[in-house]
């Protein structure tokens, strides 16, 4: 990732982690809410819109048993939500309208919404 350390990566105990750091499935949903997070700064910048505060909380489900071998089936997310609350004096429609435009335009949103081709192989 252009020269950037590492980014730490842990499970919970229960995984047998030390829970020291998030793990790769909370780091996709953290990657999500970043990018719809500097969505939401730079369309409402570009708009002239002031946003006073910004939450993004996202929520999935992983069926462990599948990871771990237990079971077959779909090893990622069955689905994700991501709820955001932008607290602004802008109208209301100012506000959806840019919501909209960030949904429509999320480079993380969009490689997780429509299947991209993943190809992971053995050196």
């Amino acid at each position: 990732m252009r020269g950037f350390d590492p980014t730490p990566s842990d499970e919970p105990a229960a995984l047998g982690g030390g829970d020291t750091a998030p793990n790769p499935v909370e780091q996709l949903l953290s990657a999500l809410g970043n990018c719809l997070a500097v969505g939401y700064a730079a369309n409402a910048t570009a708009a002239g819109i002031a946003i006073d505060r910004l939450t993004v909380d996202l929520r999935g489900e992983v069926d462990l048993r599948v990871f771990l071998g237990l079971a077959e089936g779909h090893a990622g997310f069955d689905s994700i939500t991501a709820r955001v609350r932008l607290d602004s004096a802008a109208p209301r429609a100012d506000l959806e309208a840019l919501h909209r435009k960030v949904v429509a335009t999320s480079p993380v949103g969009h490689t997780l919404r429509d299947a991209v081709p993943v190809r992971v192989e053995l050196l």
